[in-house]
């Protein structure tokens, strides 16, 4: 009788640990978990249908255009949000949010700016439901000039007015 009264106690008291322990995860997740919750999709707001090849096909245009001197339609790419990212060659500059990326787009006009000839080639690009990622060689070309070869990373994200860039990475490819 005796260990059936203990082993009764030894579970009322394993159980109300772990309830214990649940709440206070609870608790300490709460606010964590409603920061999460605000950055998710929100299924209400329709994402208008824009298939990623057609994002794809936007952004070589734009970066036409980018060689033609304006930014602009490259610029409408990228996601206006605060935790957008870019690293440029050889990783001497790194910026995030909006406005800093803005100032190395329009840096990075200034140098492809009058090629005469641009050309990209796909190396993979991978989709989900709201995120993807692109990685692609991009080739600028100046009479008289040395070629600018660059290795572009690029992620993007599915917002509420459709494809967005949030991060693009490009490091100078070594010529053999």
């Amino acid at each position: 009788m005796n260990r059936k009264i203990s082993v009764f106690i030894l579970l009322i008291l394993l159980a109300s640990s772990f309830k214990y322990r649940a709440k206070t995860v609870e608790s300490t997740s709460a606010a964590t978990a409603h920061a999460a919750v605000a950055k998710l999709p929100n299924p209400s707001v329709k994402a208008p249908k824009v298939s990623f090849d057609d994002f794809v096909i936007s952004l070589q245009k734009a970066n036409q255009e980018l060689v033609a001197g304006n930014a602009e339609p490259f610029k409408a790419l990228w996601s206006k949000d605060h935790d957008v990212t870019a690293i440029g060659k050889r990783n001497e500059t790194r910026v995030k949010g909006w406005e800093a990326v803005e100032v190395k787009l329009n840096a990075h006009q200034n140098a492809v700016q009058s090629a005469n000839e641009y050309a990209y080639e796909n190396i993979t690009t991978q989709v989900g439901a709201d995120l993807a990622y692109l990685l692609q060689t991009e080739h600028y070309r100046r009479k008289g000039e040395k070629p600018i070869d660059l290795r572009v990373t690029l992620l993007c994200r599915l917002e509420k007015d459709g494809w967005k860039i949030v991060h693009r990475h490009a490091d100078e490819m070594k010529v053999k």
